[in-house]
């Protein structure tokens, strides 16, 4: 019978080994990892996509706005003050810094053009709910799998190595009271069903199979 003994592993271990992240800008596979700093002994992450040559740590994204859900929805609905007609503008932009102070529109009843200044109750923010993100860059993982309860990410081989050998013994111990702060005791009831064994396993192939492409 397989057995897996819970070390009492936390989520933030697995970050300690490179993350695979989709690149926002050319949508492949890339990567975040920890670099020391030549003047004290502490690391920082660092962004780094091989495809698009794009690499850059926390500061330069905050600096820069290169944010990954940092868009925004510009919603204009202003009446014609010649005629009955209405000056309409619905568009997204993926950054919000994006948004031009001001748009030249055309009336949809006289053709008349007007420069439309966008006022702050006019953009809506994206928010996102997604909880498949890296907690350095809150960019997408790029080991995700769906499936019908959920879906099913890691940080990396390492962490997905662990998932598997968890999801397929059959025999599942705690050596250390973690008092739920794991990162076993707190995966999802669904993920840790037995009855959902057979296919959190099909997931999981499916992610090393994605792994084997980096």
């Amino acid at each position: 019978m397989d057995r897996f003994v819970d070390q009492g592993i936390f989520p933030y271990s697995f970050t300690e080994y490179p993350i695979f992240v989709k690149c926002p800008f050319c949508h492949k596979h890339a990567i975040i990892f920890q670099q020391k700093q030549t003047d004290s002994f502490e690391k920082k992450a660092v962004f780094s996509c091989q495809f698009c040559c794009k690499s850059f740590d926390q500061q330069v994204q905050k600096e820069n706005n290169l944010g990954y859900f940092a868009g925004a929805y510009l919603h204009i609905d202003e009446k014609c003050t010649f005629r009955q007609g209405k000056f309409i503008c619905h568009q997204y932009f993926p950054r919000i810094s994006f948004i031009p102070s001001a748009i030249k529109l055309t009336c949809n009843f006289c053709l008349i053009q007007r420069q439309i200044y966008p006022q702050p109750f006019q953009i809506w923010r994206e928010h996102s709910y997604e909880v498949n993100l890296d907690p350095y860059f809150a960019y997408r993982l790029y080991l995700t799998n769906e499936t019908r309860h959920g879906l099913i990410f890691v940080y990396n081989i390492e962490q997905l190595n662990c998932l598997k050998a968890y999801i397929s013994a059959h025999l599942r111990e705690r050596k250390f009271p973690s008092y739920n702060r794991s990162y076993f005791s707190r995966l999802p009831a669904w993920i840790k069903s037995t009855r959902n064994r057979k296919e959190i396993l099909k997931a999981i192939l499916r992610l090393e199979q994605m792994a084997s492409t980096i």
